[in-house]
């Protein structure tokens, strides 16, 4: 591979990442290039940007023959896309190239994993790779909504007599994922999510609950990974932590081991089956098994590229009928969210009140965040 820049005073400057058989593409201004190869790119045509392109040329001649098989076409392209751009006017030859590999071999790793999808509740999100998306992805629920919950007894529930707000968060980090020597760690990732209910229709509009539920899960749905794609009806094992984080009598906490597995029924509907075993709890919700059990199923149908609708079940060890919670999404291709709505009735939804019995329905906009992919 040879980099050939032509800097002349009168003439324009003409940077060719061609191979070493490729003829001079010589430009000036008064003749036409003559034999210019199709994917010779003119440099910025000030003359203190051909000087410049000159001693960064200069500045890395064991750049070509470092790359004298050639890079493969698409770092070439990028290279060649990337030199002509503004906010890379001060980068050298090489550190483009290695922006360029870089991006290349982010985008192979988010090619082995699962397909781009943004639906309502799914664990297994994989937006395009970007700076930001390298270390951050969208993990289970991020959504906000408005309403109002009751409790079977007829007791004030703990948020929402009147009206509140209940938002969720969540995000997920590969440790691994970017560092060559340690691919084969690649499957292991952190998720973070957090549920809120604020109490907007009391008069110093206090935040009543937070869950917060920390984890650490191996994927095994990566088939071209290494020790990953081994175990065909797992697609997660994990561990996770929930709690509320308050102190004394209302502190409420539990840790569990889990697996994971999504099976697809029809193109259109699928059913996620998550199982666990409770590793420990808190003295204050030592029972807690009894009101949400050992595990949930979760459908979810989508009928078309818009709409979805999710019913997630479970049932505890010590009462007769299942909790659920059902939820509806649809989107619109002029806001960059959904509508949702959101109906629970059962044990668990707060931690707080997970041996009360409680109903709810709530509406506000679910969110994707398309943004990280930008």
């Amino acid at each position: 591979m040879q980099l050939l820049l032509l800097c002349t005073k009168s003439g324009t400057a003409v940077v060719c990442l061609t191979s070493v058989c490729s003829k001079l593409c010589t430009m000036n201004s008064t003749t036409s290039c003559r034999s210019r190869p199709a994917h010779c790119l003119p440099a910025p045509t000030p003359r203190r940007w051909q000087a410049l392109g000159c001693v960064l040329a200069l500045a890395a001649p064991g750049w070509a023959g470092a790359q004298a098989t050639g890079p493969v076409p698409d770092i070439q392209a990028c290279v060649q896309q990337l030199v002509i751009q503004s906010e890379y006017r001060s980068a050298s030859v090489t550190d483009l190239y290695a922006r360029c590999e870089r991006q290349r071999s982010s985008d192979a790793v988010r090619t082995d994993t699962s397909s781009i999808t943004d639906d309502p509740g799914s664990s297994a999100v994989v937006v395009p790779a970007t700076d930001l998306t390298r270390f951050f992805r969208p993990y289970k629920d991020n959504y906000i909504v408005f309403g109002r919950a009751r409790t079977a007894d007829g007791s004030p529930p703990f948020s929402g007599e009147q009206l509140d707000t209940k938002f969720e968060l969540g995000l997920t980090f590969n440790l691994f994922q970017e560092i060559t020597n340690l691919t084969f760690m690649s499957p292991l990732a952190f998720g973070y999510s957090q549920r809120s209910w604020w109490d907007i229709s009391e008069d110093s509009q206090p935040f009543a609950e937070h869950n917060y539920n920390p984890e650490v899960f191996w994927r095994f749905d990566q088939p071209s990974r290494p020790l990953a794609g081994k175990f065909p009806f797992i697609d997660i094992i994990g561990i996770e932590h929930q709690s509320n984080g308050l102190p004394g009598a209302g502190s409420r906490s539990w840790d569990r081991a889990y697996v994971q597995r999504e099976f697809d029924l029809l193109p259109s509907l699928s059913v996620d089956v998550k199982l666990w075993n409770v590793l420990g709890a808190e003295d204050t919700n030592s029972d807690i098994k009894d009101y949400l059990g050992s595990g949930e199923v979760t459908f979810k149908f989508s009928p078309n590229d818009r709409t979805q609708l999710r019913l997630k079940l479970l049932k505890g060890d010590a009462v007769e009928k299942y909790s659920y919670q059902l939820d509806i999404s649809y989107r619109r291709p002029w806001v960059n969210s959904a509508f949702f709505i959101s109906y629970y009735e059962g044990y668990g939804e707060a931690l707080i009140s997970y041996n009360q019995k409680t109903r709810s329905l709530r509406a506000g906009l679910y969110f994707p965040l398309e943004v990280l992919s930008r």
